[in-house]
């Protein structure tokens, strides 16, 4: 009789999450069930989900991120999926949070049938990582229960993964029943050309959205300075409600601004990231988070990073040189202009080394199925 397995995710992080997890469970001879929602979080409407065999439970509708409507709707899938379960009874249960009322109903089903595995994936420390701080201070009581409702029922899981160690050691599991399991992607694989970067300018690129959690300011003050010792061009590949106070700010600093608009040809995006120096990692103390897609997209087309996330990112660029880590915008200015005068094709080496043995897809399937056959017994 063939073991099965659930792979579970609220908003959809099949192809670039869950993915890992699932396949690697049918590596190991596991049959297989990835069950999510009917209402997708972004673009905040209903929708038909293409993974093979995909169970969608449908879940209330909701317009804003911060609501009560979404409060019920995750709740409402989080109830659904534990009668499901009880239908299903599988061997093994791999859940990505947030919603944290997975970890509340998924923990019922684990006292109800121990002999289960259940493995979390954190893949968002939430609400810690809301954005705002105002709004973290003045609803400070509310997001305490929030968090609670995961933090007391984590420790019942088999295993718990978390999409960085930041989130990791916050919540304070010890290594022997935790792991940090990155963000990854497929490995680039188009042409590339061999591009010999200037030395006498800056081409610095930015990708991804422009929102409210990139620190702008800082942003501008950093290539305002490295302009002031080299010429510099500031690339944009991707969008959003700041685009255009991002772009206009820049340029008012004397900065000369491509706009590249969103890209979403691999092979144009790497013609882009191939002629610059350096991407920029740049957001907002508030935000709590130790590793972006941006900066594992950035190092997998081989391009070192200005960063100021903490923990894991600054971590890497201290311990294999992928990047400069920005505390100060005009110490990072000069410290930038100085790489770029000396070449920064060591840095370029390093970022594509780093993404290869620990970032990318094949490196992720690997880590996943080590993990599995820990946690799940299996020879």
């Amino acid at each position: 009789m063939s073991r099965r397995a659930i792979v579970i995710s609220c908003s959809d992080h099949y192809s670039h999450r869950m993915v890992y997890w699932d396949r690697s469970l049918e590596a190991l001879g596991y049959e297989t069930t990835y069950v999510t929602t009917d209402f997708l979080h972004v673009e905040k409407k209903r929708y038909v989900c293409p993974v093979e065999g995909c169970v969608q439970i449908h879940v209330p509708e909701y317009r804003k991120n911060l609501s009560v409507q979404r409060i019920l709707s995750h709740r409402a899938f989080a109830k659904k999926v534990l009668h499901y379960l009880e239908q299903a009874r599988p061997d093994a249960v791999v859940s990505l949070l947030p919603p944290n009322f997975l970890v509340k109903y998924l923990s019922v089903y684990k006292k109800r049938h121990p002999e289960t595995k259940l493995i979390f994936d954190i893949f968002d420390l939430w609400p810690e990582t809301f954005p705002s701080s105002k709004v973290k201070q003045l609803l400070a009581p509310v997001f305490r229960v929030w968090a609670n409702l995961r933090d007391k029922h984590l420790p019942k899981a088999d295993f718990v993964a978390a999409e960085c160690d930041m989130f990791r050691k916050r919540l304070g599991f010890s290594e022997d029943r935790s792991e940090t399991v990155y963000f990854s992607l497929e490995p680039y694989v188009g042409p590339c050309e061999d591009v010999v970067l200037p030395s006498d300018r800056a081409d610095i690129a930015y990708l991804g959205s422009i929102n409210n959690i990139i620190d702008i300011p800082r942003i501008v003050a950093f290539l305002s300075a490295l302009n002031e010792r080299i010429p510099t061009t500031l690339h944009v590949i991707g969008g959003g409600e700041k685009c255009t106070e991002f772009c206009d700010s820049v340029r008012a600093a004397g900065v000369t601004v491509d706009y590249c608009g969103k890209v979403f040809d691999e092979t144009e995006k790497h013609r882009i990231l191939s002629r610059c120096h350096f991407g920029l990692n740049v957001m907002k103390d508030s935000v709590c988070v130790g590793l972006t897609m941006k900066s594992v997209d950035y190092f997998r087309h081989g391009l070192p990073i200005v960063n100021t996330i903490p923990a894991d990112t600054a971590e890497m660029i201290a311990r294999y040189g992928v990047g400069v880590h920005m505390t100060d915008p005009n110490v990072a200015a000069e410290q930038v202009a100085a790489r770029i005068a000396d070449g920064v094709s060591p840095l370029k080496a390093a970022a594509s080394t780093l993404f290869d043995t620990r970032l990318s897809a094949p490196h992720n399937y690997a880590h996943c199925e080590e993990i599995l056959c820990r946690v799940l017994s299996v020879s």
